[in-house]
């Protein structure tokens, strides 16, 4: 399980992913976003009351259909459905439980007023420009690891089907298919965003740096999946203040955080946030 830092006292704070990746994390020691935690909680309820609902149509539709075909395994449908269902059934009411626990141990006394820079974010400052910036993927393993199990087998399956004697002509080539449809997923997912974020090099490089305060966070839906955006404030080595939101790209990032942001001197305006680019400062940064 992976954490953060919390921005009011500085101990630090599970993130629960498994089942819910957009759960908004909270300190059990001060406080900090447990309010916000049991809103966006409150907002699940009504879904989560539909859960057993779907279950229970699904276990009645399966059982009318065993008793026409006569098919006693079909059961296992609705047994692996409701294993999935009752997961996310699971992450609410485990998450509910640690808010209505924290109630009671929370002290908000020990908030600080302003917490010391996290000493990445001061070695941060005193990188010389121009910076060094390389492009890295966050889903590269992934993509890596899928690339190299459809390479495998696509290879087993070439070398297997060129050999067998009266093989129907282009069989061996037909194997190459899927190694063929993944080299174009790769091709999408990664060269996309490295000519994306070409705009964003000589932020990085080359402009000014400055430390933004996170006011607020949300998870946009968008079709299916779902993302974060920050809204964050940032003030400039003139004394200018300048508002944006962008998508946090890490997840990492919420309400009272703060986050490095690069911005064109000239027109501060265009503006990046650190979250928001697969962009990364390498030096003096492994």
């Amino acid at each position: 399980m992976s954490s953060i830092t919390c921005p009011h006292c500085g101990s630090p704070v599970s993130l629960r992913r498994f089942f819910d990746p957009v759960n908004k994390p909270f300190c059990t020691r001060c406080g900090w976003n447990l309010d916000r935690a049991e809103a966006a909680l409150e907002t699940k309820s009504g879904l989560v009351r539909l859960i057993p609902v779907g279950i229970a149509g699904v276990i009645l539709l399966v059982a009318f259909t065993a008793s026409r075909a006569e098919l006693s395994s079909i059961f296992l449908v609705p047994a692996l459905f409701s294993l999935i269902a009752l997961a996310p059934l699971w992450g609410y009411y485990s998450t509910r439980r640690a808010i209505a626990a924290a109630k009671f141990t929370v002290n908000p006394s020990l908030a600080r007023a302003q917490l010391p820079l996290d000493p990445a974010l001061e070695m941060l400052r005193s990188v010389p420009r121009p910076r060094r910036v390389r492009f890295r993927f966050e889903g590269s393993a992934t993509v890596l690891v899928a690339f190299g199990a459809v390479a495998i087998l696509s290879a087993t399956l070439f070398v297997a089907t060129s050999r067998r004697p009266f093989s129907p002509r282009g069989m061996g080539l037909a194997a190459m298919l899927p190694l063929l449809f993944v080299l174009l997923i790769i091709a999408v997912v990664l060269l996309v965003p490295f000519f994306r974020e070409k705009r964003n090099l000589p932020l990085l490089r080359d402009g000014e740096l400055a430390f933004a305060h996170v006011g607020s966070q949300q998870s946009v839906q968008q079709g299916k999946t779902s993302y974060s955006k920050i809204d964050y404030e940032f003030q400039t080595n003139t004394g200018q203040h300048f508002r944006n939101s962008c998508r946090d790209l890490t997840r990492n990032v919420f309400e009272d955080m703060t986050v490095p942001v690069f911005y064109d001197p000239l027109d501060p305006s265009k503006n990046i946030a650190a979250c928001a680019t697969y962009l990364k400062i390498t030096d003096p940064f492994p």
